[in-house]
């Protein structure tokens, strides 16, 4: 179950590119590229550098204007999307 706490990794079949805010996400086992635009591209970096969601969220709570539990609903419902599509894996330790 995706939660908060959850430590996520970028798998070594994922590559990407920041075009201005956005970022383009390729996965090279299925050549499917897929666009996060510029607070998706933010959960990017904060992932990449190896933070929880929970970290995560509370670096995009301070950043943008919007309500916690909207951010907590975004933040989990995108993630779970880049999991299904094999752009995000659980980190195993």
């Amino acid at each position: 179950m995706l939660i908060l706490e959850t430590f996520l990794t970028i798998p070594p079949h994922v590559t990407f590119s920041v075009v201005g805010e956005d970022a383009f996400l390729l996965n090279t086992r299925n050549s499917k590229y897929y666009l996060l635009q510029e607070v998706g591209t933010r959960l990017w970096d904060l992932l990449g550098a190896g933070q929880t969601l929970r970290m995560t969220y509370n670096s995009l709570l301070k950043e943008y204007e919007v309500a916690a539990p909207e951010l907590e609903r975004d933040l989990l419902e995108l993630v779970a999307d880049l999991v299904e599509n094999g752009l995000l894996e659980y980190a195993t330790s």
